[in-house]
């Protein structure tokens, strides 16, 4: 064999690749060749939750933010007839603070009479800060395609239960000593990557894991989207501010549930539950290639547990605030715990958080790794405020920097949707940008930052990146079967970004 090798004068690089292979049992010394995109050995994926890159990073130095926003004059918001708004609106109900975990007094401060144009939200009143936590806003898939309105991004008041404060964002003086902000500076910034699809949390994280939208054959009626005759969804008769953008797609638009709707395999006692998926998934095109890979989520041991307690469900709802429909491989039929082969799977790839620390300083953390923080430490608006999120994340980043893998890793932190908040960049919009646009999105852009040695330190990438580009690295990686979708085909794999020479 050795004398065989060395006739043909194969490459140094190949024959360490060919012995490994052959020790490894391979069928073939010469299936693979060493690639730059090979010295990441592991891929870790950070979702936080519901910001658009102007509303935290939009006074970022160098970035294009705010001050290009202005500079082009995408500001002004107009009303559903097309008339720009003399001052911004307040929101529907309440002030802009008014949630359950800020006090009294917080509660009570009213939405300020501010020109129609973006403003800071830690400076509407003295002692606001990215430690206080805001109202929610919608954030559904026909209202954010209406907001958007071809690129404009002219409706986000319009098409807001929460009008004018839709606007908002933090400073620069409010970000500046943030965990975020600090591993932008020291790493990759990226500041044109968009969420993959129009809308929510609910249909961003399935995005993330299969590229489409879960399907619903024979959906109840009543959960169907009301559209108009221009595509937009019709205003609620019972919810002001709120339209009749249900948990189905639009008859005309097929059998797919796009907003928030649990799964039979993983709920809290809903009503209507989404019936098993069965799609394929970035989970399963990485078993079938045998590469080790876990979603881990914060509170799943308890969300799943038999028997939990109602302790322990107050727990798990109030104290950890758990989402159920931020998990998307519970909804799939491979993750079914009611057979033996399902809860075996979801076993070894559905983890809870509370062994990820262990498993990167130990080493054993997965070639590719999911991770959802719970509840209070995803950044959500209305029950989660920036600090808490800020810190974990600064923890994650700091255990794989000391890891057994810390010349190896790549840590994509990056956010599932905008949460209803305006951004001045339009999105790629079907059909000029070809393939890189569908029916499903994409969406607004979302922070998001590649955290390395290989990242390339102190960049702004400018490069046209969304959450398919995640996946598309990944099957790069692992030289995986594609998913079935175009659009992943066609976006640029964020392997573009990294300095892997």
């Amino acid at each position: 064999m050795l004398k065989n090798l060395r006739a043909q004068r194969v490459p140094a690089q190949v024959l360490v690749l060919a012995f490994g292979a052959l020790f490894a049992g391979g069928s073939s010394i010469f299936a693979q060749t060493a690639r730059p995109v090979d010295k990441l050995t592991h891929i870790v994926v950070l979702y936080m939750e519901n910001r658009s890159f102007d509303n935290i990073f939009g006074e970022f130095p160098g970035a294009n933010g705010l001050g290009n926003a202005r500079a082009a004059g995408a500001l002004p918001q107009v009303d559903k007839s097309g008339v720009p708004y003399p001052t911004l609106p307040p929101p529907f109900a309440g002030g802009p603070f008014d949630v359950s975990d800020n006090p009294k007094e917080v509660r009570e401060i009213a939405f300020p009479r501010r020109e129609n144009a973006p403003f800071a939200i830690d400076k509407i009143a003295p002692g606001i800060t990215t430690g206080v936590n805001s109202i929610n806003l919608v954030h559904q898939f026909y209202t954010h395609r209406a907001q958007i309105d071809g690129g404009r991004n002219d409706l986000y008041v319009a098409y807001s239960d929460a009008a004018g404060f839709s606007m908002g964002y933090y400073s620069r003086a409010a970000m500046e000593k943030s965990a975020l902000w600090r591993l932008a500076r020291e790493n990759t910034l990226l500041d044109r990557f968009f969420m993959g699809a129009l809308g929510g949390s609910f249909l961003n994280h399935h995005y993330l894991v299969c590229a489409c939208a879960p399907k619903w054959e024979n959906p109840p009626d009543g959960e169907r989207s009301i559209l108009d005759g221009a595509g937009r969804p019709v205003p609620s008769p019972s919810k002001p501010g709120l339209h009749e953008d249900n948990r189905i797609t639009a008859k005309a638009d097929g059998d797919f549930a796009v907003n928030t709707t649990q799964s039979v395999f993983l709920n809290n006692g809903g009503r209507v539950l989404l019936p098993p998926q069965t799609q394929v998934t970035i989970g399963d095109r990485l078993t079938d290639k045998g590469i080790d890979w876990a979603w881990y989520s914060g509170g799943f041991d308890l969300a799943t547990k038999a028997g939990r307690t109602d302790e322990e469900t107050r727990f798990l709802n109030g104290g950890l605030r758990f989402q159920w429909h931020h998990q998307p491989f519970a909804y799939y039929e491979r993750f079914n715990p009611g057979s033996p082969k399902g809860l075996a799977e979801r076993a070894v790839h559905l983890r809870d958080a509370e062994r990820l620390e262990a498993d990167i300083r130990s080493g054993k953390l997965p070639a590719v790794t999911f991770y959802k923080p719970y509840g209070v430490l995803n950044q959500h608006p209305g029950y989660a405020d920036l600090d808490n999120g800020d810190a974990e994340l600064a923890r994650v980043a700091g255990w794989l920097a000391s890891s057994p893998m810390k010349d190896s890793y790549l840590l994509v932190i990056t956010y599932d949707e905008n949460g209803g908040f305006w951004d001045h960049v339009a999105p790629p919009v079907a059909p000029v940008a070809g393939a890189r646009a569908d029916f499903w999105g994409p969406g607004s852009r979302v922070p998001t930052l590649l955290v390395s040695p290989f990242a390339r330190k102190g960049k702004i990438d400018s490069t046209e990146f969304e959450t398919g580009s995640i996946l598309r690295l990944i099957t790069q990686r692992f030289n995986l079967e594609p998913l079935a979708s175009p659009r992943v085909r066609a976006v640029n794999s964020l392997a573009d970004a990294l300095d892997l020479r």
